[in-house]
């Protein structure tokens, strides 16, 4: 599996305008601090908020793994099959918990606390967030199974990896194939934001919504500006280069901030986005995706699409560049990544589950639970989205970019729910007004983070 997907990634990694597009990693917030990964999971299972701990099998040794995860409704419970085939292979018990929407407030307080559970979902900060708590893992088995596209985001300076990926989540951009097809525009040809522009042009003059946002559910919101801001501050080519000074904290929001708010103000003017943005959920945009109302989008999944419009033909382009000398750009992320508390006194019942968890059955296991694409060779790459994104490398050889998701590479941690009120401050203003309060939202969040505001 380390072919067309790896031999790219490597070419400038670290997962959209508009899939997940306009779309990490799978996993797939309403703590601020949370990130697109958990919220996919959470609206395509149904959100769940109590904290859920599943009595534990009783192992034959008496041992038990406590294993905290972020999924939710079915999700869950095809990975509970998962736990319970593991214990009854090796006689080691699993107490699943599962906090939900409240797992990054129950992680942050674990921290603290410094009990943290035996085995767990990163849920994409494994080497920001984690990497102090978890145990090095570079010396597994099943490390040189590890795709080349995940290598880098999951790996530190020292290029070393504290957790097992099985799954990765990307951001690009989903597309209704026979929508485009109708409007007179090829996929493969839309290689800048303006080619962008004129396809969405296209696509409402056939009398189709060119991109469809649930902005009830805002963390779409969110995927929208994660998903536009590397066109224009840190993908190769972009137009306003500002990878190190987001990343030290030194960003001049006033001079440079408006960028993306101003893009996506002057398509909502021009009428690109569905009438009820606002007030539409993403259940709304899965349906008009796959139906054929609506053309691109920056949130869904095409396994979610595909269950609800079965004929629907669809494709992932990556996010076009804002320069004529640019590249488009894919990102990758973290999907479900499983790591080990490196303080817990059962580190070879631990290392025995991600084990078992590498095995390609199993992971593939995981991967049709989460929705993911495969992390790990030797997982079933039938997967609809995993072929519908190397379709779409083949088409844009030689002009894709790869990175990390963008709030997890160049912003402070906490990040997502602002950009989700700054593009909601957007939608309900498309003037200059919305876009400075959408950009004041993002300055003060982000100077607060840094410890400029108090």
């Amino acid at each position: 599996m380390a072919n067309r997907f790896g031999k790219f990634a490597a070419l400038g990694m670290t997962t959209a305008i508009m899939v997940s597009a306009l779309a990490g990693c799978g996993g797939q917030q309403p703590d601020p601090v949370q990130e697109k990964a958990e919220s996919q999971m959470e609206n395509a299972a149904g959100t769940d908020n109590s904290q859920e701990s599943e009595a534990p099998d009783q192992a034959a040794d008496g041992q038990t793994l406590e294993v905290e995860v972020i999924y939710t409704g079915e999700p869950l419970e095809q990975f509970r099959g998962i736990m319970d085939d593991f214990t009854a292979q090796t006689g080691i018990g699993i107490e699943l918990v599962t906090p939900g929407s409240d797992y990054e407030a129950v992680m942050k307080t674990r921290m603290a606390s410094g009990e943290m559970p035996d085995v767990f979902v990163t849920h994409g900060w494994s080497i920001a967030r984690y990497k102090e708590y978890l145990t090095p893992l570079t010396g597994e088995a099943w490390y040189g199974r590890i795709d080349e596209s995940i290598l880098s985001v999951i790996s530190d300076d020292n290029e070393e990896i504290y957790v097992l990926p099985i799954t990765q989540e990307f951001n690009g951009i989903v597309y209704n194939k026979t929508v485009l097809e109708k409007a007179g525009v090829k996929a493969e040809e839309i290689r800048t934001m303006e080619d962008f522009k004129t396809a969405c042009e296209k696509v409402k003059n056939a009398g189709v919504d060119p991109i469809h946002i649930g902005g009830k559910d805002t963390w779409t919101a969110a995927v929208l500006y994660n998903a536009m801001a590397p066109a224009f501050y840190t993908a190769q080519g972009c137009r306003y280069p500002s990878g190190d000074a987001l990343k030290d904290g030194s960003f001049d929001w006033d001079a440079n901030g408006s960028y993306v708010l101003a893009e996506i103000a002057e398509m909502v003017q021009k009428g690109y986005f569905n009438a009820d943005l606002i007030t539409a959920d993403d259940a709304a945009t899965l349906t008009a995706i796959g139906e054929g109302t609506a053309a691109f989008n920056t949130d869904v999944n095409i396994a979610e699409v595909v269950t609800i419009a079965p004929e629907a033909q669809l494709g992932i382009m990556p996010i076009p560049s804002t320069s004529e000398d640019g590249k488009s750009e894919y990102m990758i992320g973290e999907g479900s990544c499983f790591g080990i508390w490196k303080d817990t006194e059962k580190m070879d019942a631990a290392k025995q589950l991600l084990d078992y968890l590498a095995e390609p059955e199993t992971a593939t296991r995981v991967m049709e639970a989460d929705g993911g694409l495969p992390a790990l060779e030797g997982m079933n790459t039938e997967n609809v989205t995993y072929k519908a994104f190397v379709e779409s490398q083949s088409a844009f050889e030689g002009d894709i970019y790869y990175d990390n998701l963008f709030d997890r590479e160049y912003f402070p941690t906490g990040m997502f729910n602002a950009m989700g009120d700054a593009v909601i401050e957007v939608f309900m203003d498309p003037g200059e007004n919305g876009v400075n309060a959408g950009m004041q939202q993002l300055k003060t969040n982000y100077l607060e983070k840094y410890g400029v505001l108090e």
